[in-house]
């Protein structure tokens, strides 16, 4: 008897050490909390930092109606992706993918999400999902012949998943600029035949969520 419950007391500690979150109820409660925002805008804040180009600070605003309506107006400026990154990100979540369990950290669950489409934009993303509140702090992506990026998310006090800030970092190969690109940009085209890093800080401001926005607004001028 003795023998047969010191087997027990030896692998009993072990079974709550192979027990981990389930990764795609992670991803379904993201889905789930970013779905009650059904509209909203905001007021933008965009500093562009690239080593070889100087881009003066923009302004601008942004517009979102589910399911998918998604504009951003800022003279002389393009967001990449048009739909926006909080959206381009759920739009990655949701599938067609397979989400891992990779970790933790001190704050957050640590998720890899696999794409199953051949037509995915991406190859492999890694998620850091905030414990406490279920949603995304960073992530990393992998894309199909686009490079990688990374980008990180701060959240303030207005009650939905809508970021505050997001910082997205990016490789930018080296680039062959045409003489006669110059526009309102300063270019140092020695940099630009180097591979660097360039980084864009979004600052939203004066959220209005749920509200009514006309189908105007997302038409294109």
């Amino acid at each position: 008897m003795s023998v047969r419950i010191f087997i027990v007391l030896l692998f009993f500690p072990f079974a709550g050490a192979l027990a981990q979150p389930d990764a795609n109820a992670i991803v379904r409660e993201i889905l789930r909390r970013n779905a009650i925002v059904k509209s909203f805008e905001a007021d933008v804040t965009i500093d562009v930092d690239v080593d070889f180009i100087k881009i003066p600070v923009k302004q601008g605003r942004v517009f979102y109606k589910a399911p998918d309506k998604f504009r951003f107006r800022a003279p002389g400026f393009a967001l990449i992706p048009k739909r926006g990154l909080n959206f381009s990100v759920m739009d990655m979540l949701s599938g067609p993918t397979t989400a891992i369990y990779a970790g933790a950290d001190e704050k957050n669950h640590i998720l890899k999400i696999v794409p199953l489409s051949e037509k995915a934009d991406f190859v492999l993303s890694t998620f850091w999902v905030d414990m406490k509140n279920s949603r995304i702090s960073k992530m990393e992506v992998n894309t199909r012949g686009k490079g990688n990026f990374m980008v990180e998310f701060t959240y303030g006090n207005i009650g939905y998943d809508l970021p505050e800030t997001s910082r997205v970092s990016f490789d930018i190969q080296p680039v062959d600029i045409p003489m006669n690109f110059t526009g309102s940009f300063k270019i140092d085209k020695t940099k630009a035949n180097e591979r660097s890093q360039g980084v864009v800080f979004i600052r939203y401001s004066n959220y209005k969520v749920n509200g009514s926005i006309p189908d105007a607004v997302f038409t294109e001028e």
